[in-house]
């Protein structure tokens, strides 16, 4: 099976091994369709009524849920980040030439 990932996606994949959290990038990608797969179960076994508005839960603001997921990232992993990510964004994600200083 081959599967195409969009390059932000790919690249953080193989951060993750690279950084040890993951043995291969096939034992990442099998935690991640193990996720789809129990999503989906759980996805079928939800009655379509719980939709409702009525038992909707209201949504976290996304602050929250950066800092729940970075909370979860060891300090080593940020640490390994190069000091210039925020300027050379492009460099890092899409492999463009480095920009030069201004």
């Amino acid at each position: 099976m081959t599967i195409h990932l969009p390059p932000h996606i790919e690249s953080s994949i193989e951060a993750a091994v690279y950084n040890g959290r993951f043995k291969s990038v096939d034992d990442a990608m099998t935690r991640a369709a193990t996720l789809l797969l129990q999503e989906l179960d759980q996805e079928q076994a939800t009655p379509a009524a719980a939709s409702d508005a009525d038992t909707a839960q209201p949504r976290k603001p996304i602050w929250e849920v950066f800092q729940e997921i970075s909370a979860s990232v060891p300090d080593e992993v940020w640490d390994a980040l190069p000091t210039d990510l925020s300027e050379q964004h492009d460099h890092y994600i899409y492999g463009t030439p480095k920009r030069l200083p201004a």
